[in-house]
């Protein structure tokens, strides 16, 4: 009677220690889950800001389409600019105000352009009515602008204008190599960055490429490489086929805004 009651003592204690075995961390043969895989790295942070949406739905569509954390930088006072920077929104992507400015070679750079000839006040007027018309801009960015981005006087209004605005950044698309935009942004507060790499100068899909690998190694190299692009064709054919291929070569697209104050690195020169 006693061997049968130790044996029936043994059982007891030995379902009763079960659930802290079970529970042993130092015992891998108990756990009760396998271990969770873990993501590679995202990579190195790059921007990519596709610009001179508004004019073309079908382009700009397209461009809304391509893969997340590209940076949509709208024309004011265009057809289709509010839409697509609504729907650029809707798809989480950020949305940037692409301001027209005056070039070198007298270009017409379109309507809501900041001219040299204009006074203080037309530049504010001009600023505030071309933020308007392009909702969730979350910064500024100018389009063409090779002479009027090497004035003081009127880089300084545009950014009081922003710095008003708290949380509006200034990305210089270095239409010049003499633009001031950055260092008045600097004095002004303004959060800030400078475009490193434009994709399609000219509108060859060998330029493309190669202009597309000078920014997967800039970004490789981690100096927060930004480059614009627009939407032509040529340009978005490449982008379709390289993006989803990025975080394999260890690059990250971001948003613009998570680029801001990163130093310039080689801009490109040239007038536009």
């Amino acid at each position: 009677m006693w061997g049968i009651r130790r044996w029936l003592v043994a059982g007891l204690l030995l379902l009763w220690s079960a659930p802290a075995l079970a529970q042993d961390p130092g015992g891998a043969e108990w756990m009760p889950f396998p271990t969770p895989e873990v993501d590679p790295p995202a990579g190195r942070p790059a921007a990519l800001i596709i610009d001179d949406i508004g004019d073309d739905w079908a382009a700009g569509v397209r461009s809304i389409d391509l893969a997340e954390g590209v940076t949509i930088s709208v024309l004011p006072h265009t057809p289709h600019g509010r839409s697509l920077a609504e729907r650029a929104h809707e798809r989480g992507h950020e949305v940037m105000l692409h301001l027209p400015m005056e070039a070198k070679n007298g270009a017409d750079p379109g309507p809501g352009a900041l001219f040299l000839d204009m006074d203080e006040e037309q530049v504010r007027k001009t600023i505030a009515r071309a933020l308007k018309s392009v909702p969730h801009a979350a910064g500024v960015n100018n389009h063409m602008g090779s002479l009027i981005t090497r004035h003081p006087g009127h880089m300084t209004w545009l950014m009081e204008e922003l710095a008003a605005r708290e949380d509006l950044y200034f990305i210089d698309s270095r239409t010049s190599a003499r633009s001031v935009a950055q260092q008045m942004a600097e004095e002004h507060g303004v959060d800030n960055a400078v475009r490193h790499v434009f994709l399609d100068p000219r509108r060859d899909t060998e330029v493309i490429a190669e202009q597309f690998e000078r920014f997967v190694t800039l970004a490789q190299q981690g100096d927060g490489a930004i480059a614009i692009g627009h939407p032509y064709p040529e340009t978005l054919d490449l982008l379709e086929e390289e993006l989803p291929r990025l975080r394999e070569r260890g690059v990250a697209l971001v948003p613009a805004s998570e680029l801001v104050d990163e130093p310039a690195t080689d801009p490109l020169k040239g007038d536009r």
